[in-house]
Protein backbone atom coordinates (compact mmCIF):
# COMPACT_ATOMS: atom_id res chain seq x y z
CA UNK A 1 0.00 0.00 0.00
CA UNK A 2 1.32 3.41 -0.90
CA UNK A 3 0.51 6.61 0.96
CA UNK A 4 1.46 10.22 0.54
CA UNK A 5 3.49 11.82 3.31
CA UNK A 6 1.89 14.18 5.78
CA UNK A 7 -1.51 15.06 7.15
CA UNK A 8 -2.40 16.94 3.96
CA UNK A 9 -2.40 13.63 2.09
CA UNK A 10 -4.85 12.18 4.62
CA UNK A 11 -7.14 15.22 4.29
CA UNK A 12 -7.01 14.97 0.51
CA UNK A 13 -7.94 11.28 0.62
CA UNK A 14 -10.90 12.12 2.85
CA UNK A 15 -12.07 14.83 0.46
CA UNK A 16 -11.86 12.40 -2.46
CA UNK A 17 -13.72 9.70 -0.51
CA UNK A 18 -16.52 12.10 0.43
CA UNK A 19 -16.77 13.44 -3.13
CA UNK A 20 -17.12 9.95 -4.58
CA UNK A 21 -19.57 8.95 -1.87
CA UNK A 22 -21.80 11.92 -2.68
CA UNK A 23 -21.47 11.23 -6.42
CA UNK A 24 -22.44 7.56 -6.05
CA UNK A 25 -25.46 8.55 -3.99
CA UNK A 26 -26.42 11.16 -6.58
CA UNK A 27 -26.17 8.65 -9.43
CA UNK A 28 -28.26 6.15 -7.48
CA UNK A 29 -31.02 8.73 -6.88
CA UNK A 30 -30.66 10.36 -10.35
CA UNK A 31 -30.03 13.71 -8.70
CA UNK A 32 -29.19 16.53 -11.19
CA UNK A 33 -26.24 17.71 -9.08
CA UNK A 34 -24.50 14.37 -9.71
CA UNK A 35 -24.23 15.12 -13.43
CA UNK A 36 -22.50 18.45 -12.69
CA UNK A 37 -20.27 16.87 -10.04
CA UNK A 38 -19.26 14.26 -12.61
CA UNK A 39 -17.55 16.98 -14.65
CA UNK A 40 -15.61 18.10 -11.59
CA UNK A 41 -14.45 14.53 -10.95
CA UNK A 42 -13.47 14.08 -14.60
CA UNK A 43 -11.43 17.29 -14.58
CA UNK A 44 -9.79 16.44 -11.25
CA UNK A 45 -8.91 12.97 -12.52
CA UNK A 46 -7.24 14.44 -15.61
CA UNK A 47 -5.26 16.94 -13.55
CA UNK A 48 -4.20 14.22 -11.10
CA UNK A 49 -3.08 11.99 -13.97
CA UNK A 50 -1.17 14.86 -15.54
CA UNK A 51 0.59 15.72 -12.29
CA UNK A 52 1.52 12.12 -11.50
CA UNK A 53 2.38 10.67 -14.89
CA UNK A 54 3.67 14.00 -16.20
CA UNK A 55 6.09 14.41 -13.31
CA UNK A 56 7.37 10.88 -13.84
CA UNK A 57 7.80 11.55 -17.57
CA UNK A 58 9.91 14.64 -16.88
CA UNK A 59 12.27 12.52 -14.77
CA UNK A 60 13.34 10.24 -17.62
CA UNK A 61 16.99 10.61 -18.71
CA UNK A 62 17.74 13.58 -20.96
CA UNK A 63 18.89 11.20 -23.68
CA UNK A 64 15.32 9.84 -23.91
CA UNK A 65 13.90 13.37 -24.28
CA UNK A 66 11.60 13.96 -21.27
CA UNK A 67 9.66 16.62 -23.24
CA UNK A 68 8.48 14.02 -25.74
CA UNK A 69 7.50 11.71 -22.87
CA UNK A 70 5.53 14.52 -21.21
CA UNK A 71 3.83 15.43 -24.50
CA UNK A 72 2.80 11.78 -24.93
CA UNK A 73 1.33 11.70 -21.42
CA UNK A 74 -0.55 14.95 -22.10
CA UNK A 75 -1.92 13.67 -25.42
CA UNK A 76 -3.05 10.31 -24.02
CA UNK A 77 -4.66 11.93 -20.98
CA UNK A 78 -6.45 14.48 -23.15
CA UNK A 79 -7.80 11.88 -25.59
CA UNK A 80 -9.10 9.65 -22.80
CA UNK A 81 -10.66 12.62 -20.98
CA UNK A 82 -12.38 13.88 -24.13
CA UNK A 83 -13.77 10.41 -24.84
CA UNK A 84 -15.26 10.10 -21.34
CA UNK A 85 -16.42 13.70 -21.53
CA UNK A 86 -18.56 12.96 -24.59
CA UNK A 87 -19.85 9.78 -22.93
CA UNK A 88 -20.79 11.63 -19.74
CA UNK A 89 -22.52 14.38 -21.75
CA UNK A 90 -24.86 11.78 -23.24
CA UNK A 91 -25.88 10.65 -19.73
CA UNK A 92 -27.63 13.93 -18.90
CA UNK A 93 -31.05 12.54 -19.73
CA UNK A 94 -30.60 9.92 -16.99
CA UNK A 95 -30.72 12.58 -14.31
CA UNK A 96 -34.17 13.94 -13.57
CA UNK A 97 -35.38 16.70 -11.30
CA UNK A 98 -35.87 15.50 -7.75
CA UNK A 99 -38.13 16.73 -5.00
CA UNK A 100 -36.37 18.90 -2.39
CA UNK A 101 -37.62 16.58 0.32
CA UNK A 102 -35.76 13.37 1.10
CA UNK A 103 -37.75 10.27 1.94
CA UNK A 104 -36.99 8.10 4.96
CA UNK A 105 -35.43 5.54 2.64
CA UNK A 106 -33.31 8.28 1.10
CA UNK A 107 -32.16 9.47 4.51
CA UNK A 108 -31.20 5.92 5.42
CA UNK A 109 -29.21 5.52 2.21
CA UNK A 110 -27.50 8.84 2.74
CA UNK A 111 -26.60 7.84 6.31
CA UNK A 112 -25.04 4.63 4.96
CA UNK A 113 -23.03 6.59 2.40
CA UNK A 114 -21.59 8.96 5.00
CA UNK A 115 -21.05 6.06 7.40
CA UNK A 116 -18.83 4.43 4.78
CA UNK A 117 -17.01 7.74 4.33
CA UNK A 118 -16.44 7.88 8.10
CA UNK A 119 -14.93 4.39 8.00
CA UNK A 120 -12.64 5.54 5.21
CA UNK A 121 -11.55 8.50 7.37
CA UNK A 122 -10.85 6.17 10.29
CA UNK A 123 -8.79 3.91 8.03
CA UNK A 124 -6.81 6.83 6.65
CA UNK A 125 -6.14 8.12 10.17
CA UNK A 126 -4.89 4.74 11.38
CA UNK A 127 -2.70 4.37 8.32
CA UNK A 128 -1.27 7.85 8.82
CA UNK A 129 -0.39 7.08 12.44
CA UNK A 130 1.24 3.80 11.41
CA UNK A 131 3.21 5.61 8.72
CA UNK A 132 4.46 8.17 11.26
CA UNK A 133 5.60 5.31 13.51
CA UNK A 134 7.67 3.76 10.74
CA UNK A 135 9.10 7.14 9.73
CA UNK A 136 10.45 7.57 13.26
CA UNK A 137 12.44 4.37 12.67
CA UNK A 138 13.49 4.91 9.06
CA UNK A 139 14.42 8.62 9.10
CA UNK A 140 17.47 8.13 11.40
CA UNK A 141 18.43 5.07 9.33
CA UNK A 142 18.46 7.15 6.13
CA UNK A 143 20.56 9.83 7.85
CA UNK A 144 23.02 7.15 8.98
CA UNK A 145 23.18 5.75 5.44
CA UNK A 146 24.05 9.19 4.06
CA UNK A 147 26.66 9.73 6.78
CA UNK A 148 28.30 6.38 6.01
CA UNK A 149 28.16 7.16 2.29
CA UNK A 150 29.99 10.44 2.89
CA UNK A 151 32.60 8.64 5.01
CA UNK A 152 33.16 5.98 2.37
CA UNK A 153 31.92 3.20 4.66
CA UNK A 154 30.36 1.20 1.83
CA UNK A 155 31.27 -2.21 3.20
CA UNK A 156 29.80 -1.28 6.59
CA UNK A 157 26.48 -0.38 4.95
CA UNK A 158 26.46 -3.77 3.25
CA UNK A 159 27.28 -5.67 6.44
CA UNK A 160 24.50 -3.90 8.35
CA UNK A 161 21.95 -4.47 5.56
CA UNK A 162 19.15 -7.02 5.69
CA UNK A 163 20.04 -10.60 4.79
CA UNK A 164 17.63 -10.35 1.84
CA UNK A 165 19.83 -7.70 0.23
CA UNK A 166 23.01 -9.65 0.96
CA UNK A 167 21.55 -12.82 -0.59
CA UNK A 168 20.53 -11.20 -3.87
CA UNK A 169 23.40 -8.71 -4.25
CA UNK A 170 27.12 -9.44 -4.03
CA UNK A 171 29.14 -7.19 -1.74
CA UNK A 172 31.46 -6.13 -4.56
CA UNK A 173 28.53 -5.03 -6.76
CA UNK A 174 26.87 -3.10 -3.93
CA UNK A 175 30.11 -1.41 -2.89
CA UNK A 176 30.80 -0.45 -6.54
CA UNK A 177 27.34 1.13 -6.76
CA UNK A 178 27.81 3.22 -3.63
CA UNK A 179 31.33 4.20 -4.62
CA UNK A 180 30.11 5.35 -8.04
CA UNK A 181 27.28 7.37 -6.43
CA UNK A 182 29.69 9.10 -4.06
CA UNK A 183 32.34 9.81 -6.66
CA UNK A 184 29.94 11.24 -9.25
CA UNK A 185 27.39 12.97 -7.02
CA UNK A 186 29.37 13.77 -3.89
CA UNK A 187 27.95 14.25 -0.41
CA UNK A 188 24.28 14.75 0.46
CA UNK A 189 23.33 18.36 1.16
CA UNK A 190 19.56 18.11 1.40
CA UNK A 191 16.95 15.38 1.12
CA UNK A 192 13.15 15.52 1.00
CA UNK A 193 10.80 12.57 1.41
CA UNK A 194 8.10 12.61 -1.29
CA UNK A 195 6.54 9.14 -1.06
CA UNK A 196 6.10 6.43 1.53
CA UNK A 197 4.97 2.89 0.75
CA UNK A 198 4.08 0.26 3.37
CA UNK A 199 3.44 -3.39 2.55
CA UNK A 200 2.22 -5.90 5.13
CA UNK A 201 3.24 -9.50 4.46
CA UNK A 202 2.61 -12.80 6.20
CA UNK A 203 4.20 -13.64 9.55
CA UNK A 204 3.92 -9.98 10.64
CA UNK A 205 6.62 -8.92 8.16
CA UNK A 206 6.49 -5.28 7.05
CA UNK A 207 8.35 -3.59 4.21
CA UNK A 208 8.74 0.20 4.16
CA UNK A 209 9.63 1.91 0.88
CA UNK A 210 10.80 5.54 0.91
CA UNK A 211 11.44 7.81 -2.08
CA UNK A 212 13.62 10.87 -1.55
CA UNK A 213 14.50 13.80 -3.78
CA UNK A 214 18.11 14.35 -2.75
CA UNK A 215 20.47 17.23 -3.50
CA UNK A 216 24.08 16.11 -3.74
CA UNK A 217 27.19 18.23 -4.24
CA UNK A 218 27.22 17.66 -8.00
CA UNK A 219 23.55 17.23 -8.85
CA UNK A 220 20.11 15.89 -7.95
CA UNK A 221 19.03 12.30 -7.53
CA UNK A 222 15.91 10.29 -6.69
CA UNK A 223 16.71 7.70 -4.03
CA UNK A 224 14.57 4.72 -3.12
CA UNK A 225 15.18 2.95 0.17
CA UNK A 226 13.44 -0.32 1.05
CA UNK A 227 13.55 -1.25 4.73
CA UNK A 228 12.50 -4.32 6.67
CA UNK A 229 10.81 -3.77 10.03
CA UNK A 230 12.68 -5.59 12.80
CA UNK A 231 10.66 -4.36 15.76
CA UNK A 232 12.63 -1.51 17.31
CA UNK A 233 14.91 -1.08 14.30
CA UNK A 234 14.90 -1.38 10.50
CA UNK A 235 17.37 -3.03 8.13
CA UNK A 236 18.10 -2.05 4.54
CA UNK A 237 16.60 -4.46 2.01
CA UNK A 238 17.20 -2.44 -1.13
CA UNK A 239 18.66 0.80 -2.46
CA UNK A 240 18.24 2.38 -5.90
CA UNK A 241 19.06 5.82 -7.25
CA UNK A 242 18.21 7.66 -10.44
CA UNK A 243 20.18 10.70 -11.55
CA UNK A 244 21.13 12.24 -14.87
CA UNK A 245 24.64 12.70 -13.46
CA UNK A 246 25.04 8.94 -13.11
CA UNK A 247 23.78 8.19 -16.64
CA UNK A 248 25.69 10.99 -18.36
CA UNK A 249 28.63 9.85 -20.51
Amino acid sequence: MSTGHGILAAIWLLVVALMYAVEFYGIHTKAPFAWKLGWVILAATFVGFLLGAGSAALEVPEADDPRVAFASVLAIGAVVSVYWGFWWKRQRAYFTAQSPSITKAGKKELAIVFGIAALVLAGVTLLERQTDTYLKLTSPAVEQFHAQLAAGQYAAIYEEADETLRKKTAEAAFVDLLQSVHQKLGDVHDSHLNRTGIAWHSKQSVTISLNYETKFTYGMGTEQFVWQDKGNRVTLEGYQIRSNVLTAK
